[in-house]
């Protein structure tokens, strides 16, 4: 009878650890793929919006956005280089500096084409990183035809 329970126990502590077991597993397959930045995102940039915590990377020509809690191989949000343009930095405000990482700053982003803005969090040092790698995308890649930015 005693083993029934010992046997009982570990199967539902190793079911319990599953999930932790796998986001380790997914973080350390993720950072193998290229470097990883801790980076909050929100989608609407109105004070007052949810931020979802998670990882980005840079791939190629892109920023690609992960959750941090989510069993999830492929990025929730793409950015790509050619249509996203860097609007503002700040520094978080009120509730925001309590929810988001230390030390964090806030950048704001538009895509050219939709028009439509959000906001990341994410380190100094990464949002210096982050505006480097926009601003040095090979020339002519940001004409896109009727744009206000385009010559």
């Amino acid at each position: 009878m005693p083993w029934d329970i010992v046997i009982v126990t570990v199967i539902v502590i190793a079911v319990a650890m599953l999930p932790f077991v796998l986001l380790y597993l997914r973080r350390r397959w993720l950072t193998g793929q290229g470097g990883l930045f801790d980076c909050a995102y929100q989608v609407d940039s109105d004070q007052g919006a949810a931020w979802v915590l998670g990882v980005a990377r840079y791939r190629r020509e892109q920023l690609e956005w992960f959750r941090a809690f989510s069993l999830s191989l492929r990025p929730k949000v793409v950015f790509q280089r050619v249509t996203t343009m860097y609007v503002h930095q700040r520094v978080p405000q009120g509730l925001e500096a309590i929810a988001l990482f230390e030390g964090s700053v806030i950048v704001t982003l538009r895509d050219r084409v939709t028009g439509t803005t959000c906001a990341l969090s994410m380190a100094s040092d990464e949002a210096l990183a982050l505006m480097s790698w926009l601003e040095s995308a090979p020339p002519g890649s940001h004409y896109l035809p009727s744009s206000a930015d385009s010559p």
